[in-house]
């Protein structure tokens, strides 16, 4: 195989992966890209001041302050890697992530 085709082969397989990561995205993200900005800036400002209790306390008064099916979004959060505030804070941020979700990207750039 040739260097040109070796690279080409990445390519696509890095492609692959991304458009996998945006189909896991859409599929299993229940709030908007919207939504989803606000309860990240609600969570970085409210454990700005309050430690993480390791519990999705903070989270769950956010949905129901924006009338979100608390339950369904703790397990959409949780498919993402957020079993509490602080870690939806850390890991369901896309735009922290190498292949983020990007109809959350074309509105709110990466990182």
């Amino acid at each position: 195989m040739s260097k040109a085709e070796k690279k080409a082969r990445q390519q696509r397989a890095k492609a692959a992966m991304r458009e996998q990561a945006t189909r896991d995205w859409d599929e299993h993200m229940i709030l908007t890209p919207e939504q989803l900005k606000a309860l990240l800036d609600h969570l970085d400002d409210s454990l700005g001041t309050t430690a993480c209790d390791h519990t999705n306390r903070l989270t769950r008064a956010w949905a129901d302050e924006n009338a979100v099916d608390p339950e369904a979004l703790e397990r959409s959060l949780i498919h993402f890697g957020g079993g509490c505030d602080c870690e939806v804070l850390a890991n369901v941020d896309p735009q922290t992530q190498v292949d983020g979700w990007p109809r959350y990207l074309e509105l709110y750039g990466k990182g």
